[in-house]
C-alpha cells in the first residue's frame, strides 16, 4: 500500500485539528459554527475507521488522534462556556465537574501504571464521545428543562464510562487500547497473550 494512502487517516486528523481551531473564530450556536463542529465530529469517526480498514494504524496516528480530540473538546468547552454559564445550574455543574474529575483520575492512573496519557476505546467510551459531541445541540432552543435532562441522563452514561476506565487502568496487567469493556478484560488479555505467543513461535 502506498505511503500516500496510509497517511489519509492522519490527514483527516489534521483537518479536525484545523477545524477545532477555527471554532474559536466562529459565533457559538450559529450555522457556520455547527457546520465546522460537524466536520470535527465526522473526521473524528472517520480517521479511526480508515486507519483500521487501511491497516494504517501507528503510534504517531494514535497520539495525533488523542491530541486532536483534546483540542476539539477544549475548543468546544471554551467557545460554549458563556452559554454553559448562563444556562446551567449548580446541579448540572456538579455532574459535569464530578465526571470530569473521575476521567482525570483514570488518565492519571494510566500515566502512572503504563506511562501513557491515553484512554481505552471501550463501547461506553464511544457512547460517551457521542453524548459529549451532541451536547451543544441541546442548547439550540435554550429550553432549561431539556438541557437539565440531557446533562443528568448523559451524566449516568458518562459516569459509567469514567468509572469503567478507572477500573480497567487499575486491573489490567498491561495497556491495550482495544479493551472494549471491563467485562471483557480477562478475555482480551488472554487473546493478547495468545497473539504474543504466536508471534514468538513464528
Amino acid at each position: 500500500m502506498s505511503k500516500v494512502i496510509k497517511n489519509i487517516p492522519n490527514a483527516i486528523s489534521f483537518i479536525r485539528l484545523g477545524a477545532a481551531i477555527a471554532l474559536f473564530f466562529l459565533t457559538p450556536l450559529s450555522l457556520p459554527y455547527f457546520l465546522v463542529y460537524g466536520i470535527c465530529g465526522t473526521s473524528d469517526a472517520l480517521d479511526g475507521f480508515l486507519a483500521r480498514r487501511l491497516h494504517a494504524e501507528s503510534k504517531f496516528g494514535s497520539i495525533l488522534d488523542s491530541l486532536c480530540d483534546w483540542v476539539f473538546y477544549l475548543a468546544m468547552a471554551i467557545t460554549m462556556f458563556p452559554t454553559f454559564l448562563a444556562m446551567l445550574g449548580w446541579g448540572e455543574w456538579a455532574v459535569i465537574i464530578s465526571v470530569t474529575a473521575v476521567h482525570l483520575i483514570a488518565y492519571l492512573i494510566c500515566a502512572l501504571r503504563f506511562h501513557k496519557l491515553s484512554s481505552v476505546h471501550t463501547y461506553a467510551n464511544k457512547l460517551q464521545g457521542l453524548i459529549i459531541f451532541a451536547f451543544p445541540f441541546a442548547f439550540i432552543n435554550m429550553v432549561p428543562l431539556a438541557i437539565s435532562l440531557y446533562v443528568y441522563i448523559g451524566g449516568v452514561f458518562t459516569s459509567f464510562s469514567a468509572i469503567e476506565m478507572v477500573l480497567i487502568h487499575t486491573l489490567a496487567k498491561r495497556y491495550d487500547e482495544r479493551n472494549k469493556s471491563i467485562f471483557l478484560l480477562k478475555r482480551n488479555e488472554k487473546d493478547l497473550q495468545e497473539e504474543e505467543q504466536t508471534k514468538t513461535q513464528d
